[in-house]
């Protein structure tokens, strides 16, 4: 079977022109099928990875749970200085694993947010983020660091996932405690309009350099001054805090004038009445 080709490079085939529509359709119909065969491959190989990070989260959490269970049991009774600082660095290790094991949890669910659950609740922001705060107390103390919480309206009411809300507001706390010098200030500042709820996170810290800015809530991303500051940083923090405040259907925004000038996270979510 021989082709010969026309001038304007149409093919002939015994003197015919062949239908090249049909031969396109054909190719068409083969390479939507191929596509189709390729995406639910990947599909389901995202499927098994996030099932895999989950269940061996999972599994970490019981064994985890169990030491600190120990530790928060013999703590206040050990009289022995020496062990009672060697167990004391034992549950402020474990907490560190667990919260790793958390946070390995949420960039999963992150990745396969077809299979995430939010429960969304009414709460008061006010002492919901009072509660938070408290939680830092301890920290806060130990850096000399001045704190205020301030809120004109104590009954404004939100609806999130309180459990992931707590780990954005969290996140924000513990990153500026993190990056702010002894003697400085950190406040948390809660205001209102019509249908908003803003809560701003700002600290008197080191400060985003212009460059950084824009990359502060991609994941793994960290300025030179936070590696610096806080070694033990992944840079995944921010990326989730802004992940999981997008299914609240709200924003998180950042500002700095630059280095050692201090930062302010903003947290905006729709009001709830």
């Amino acid at each position: 079977m021989q082709y010969k080709i026309l001038i304007d490079g149409s093919p002939i085939l015994n003197g015919n022109i062949i239908d090249v529509s049909i031969i396109l359709g054909m190719l068409i119909l083969i390479l939507s099928v191929l596509i189709l065969y390729i995406w639910k491959r990947f599909k389901e190989n995202d499927h098994i990875k996030y099932e895999f990070i989950t269940i061996v989260a999972h599994k970490f959490r019981t064994p985890m749970t169990y030491i600190k269970w120990v530790c928060d049991t013999l703590i206040p009774d050990e009289t022995d200085s020496f062990k009672n600082k060697s167990l004391e660095d034992v549950r402020k290790s474990n907490q560190k694993i667990i919260d790793l094991t958390g946070t390995l949890i949420e960039i999963a669910d992150s990745e396969n947010s077809g299979g995430v659950t939010y429960v969304m609740e009414k709460i008061l922001i006010y002492d919901f983020i009072k509660s938070v705060s408290d939680k830092f107390n301890d920290t806060l103390h130990e850096k000399n660091l001045f704190f205020s919480l301030n809120c004109e309206n104590r009954n404004l009411k939100i609806k999130v996932d309180k459990s992931r809300f707590e780990f954005v507001i969290y996140t924000l706390l513990e990153n500026a405690c993190n990056y702010t010098q002894p003697g400085k200030n950190v406040a948390i500042n809660i205001t209102e309009s019509l249908f908003k709820v803003r809560i701003s996170v700002q600290d008197d810290g080191i400060g985003i350099s212009k460059q950084d800015l824009r990359h502060v809530f991609k994941k793994f991303y960290r300025g030179k001054n936070a590696r610096v500051t806080d070694t033990e940083g992944l840079g995944v923090g921010l990326y989730l805090a802004s992940s999981i405040t997008k299914h609240f259907r709200g924003s998180i925004r950042v500002e700095s004038v630059g280095e050692n000038m201090g930062s302010t996270f903003t947290v905006s979510l729709p009001r709830y009445r």
